[in-house]
């Protein structure tokens, strides 16, 4: 895996953000052994700014050290996870609710615009399936893209960074976690996954119409679901 090269800007700042997002990612696995060395080489920059990244990343309880001069991703159990995941879908509900009262007509067109997207390559997933053809990883993954974009939209219409930062903290499952997990269903068809995925224009309509309680409603049992399906789930 290759982490992007850093520019002049603060480099313990960018190393921060590069490591998180690998983090939450699941590029940087929990549980996976690191080295500022390591990461240092694979940044493109010298040991002094990771190390500082690291702390950070220690603070937030996302690194740990094992030894002396030994670190990993931390391990999370799955209680840990169950709860992480309980208190991300009460903090979406609280974005959406936000949402209804802030959220500008702009914003508004742009979370429709990326429903539309995703309900295009949805038709196309159905013609394949209709038809008996493989799914298409492409299309899944661009369902997959064009929901998470609009769930950003939410909480970046909800516009308190004390929140965004909560929810960045608290995230209990990566992207690859969270993508396996779509591609799964949506390649079986599960009606869990059809229903929640309908959710998302309900969403929608209720930030529309800034029903701030049905928003934050909607939001707050549809992460739950999601949550839950993660938590239970097996992917090897």
């Amino acid at each position: 895996m290759t982490l992007p090269a850093l520019s002049s800007q603060s480099l313990a700042d960018q190393a921060y953000q590069a490591l998180r997002a690998a983090i939450v990612r699941g590029d940087l696995p929990w549980g996976e052994k690191i080295t500022e060395r390591g990461l240092a080489a694979r940044l493109g920059v010298s040991a002094t700014p990771v190390r500082e990244a690291l702390r950070r990343l220690e603070q937030e309880q996302l690194v740990e050290h094992t030894g002396p001069r030994s670190l990993r991703v931390v391990t999370v159990s799955p209680e840990e996870r169950s709860e992480s995941g309980a208190i991300e879908a009460a903090l979406e509900g609280v974005a959406a609710r936000l949402a209804a009262h802030k959220a500008t007509e702009a914003q508004l067109k742009r979370m429709g615009t990326l429903l539309d997207e995703a309900d295009a390559a949805a038709d196309a997933l159905r013609g394949d399936r209709d038809a008996g053809r493989e799914l298409s990883p492409d299309q899944i993954e661009r369902i997959f893209d064009a929901v998470r974009a609009f769930h950003r939209e939410v909480e970046q219409a909800a516009a308190n960074t004390q929140l965004t930062r909560t929810l960045d903290q608290v995230r209990a499952f990566s992207r690859s976690e969270r993508l396996k997990l779509a591609s799964a269903q949506l390649t079986a068809g599960s009606e869990g996954q059809i229903r929640r995925y309908a959710q998302h224009r309900e969403i929608l309509e209720a930030l529309r119409e800034r029903d701030a309680e049905r928003a934050e409603q909607l939001a707050r049992t549809h992460a739950s679901s999601a949550a839950s399906d993660l938590a239970g789930w097996d992917a090897s």
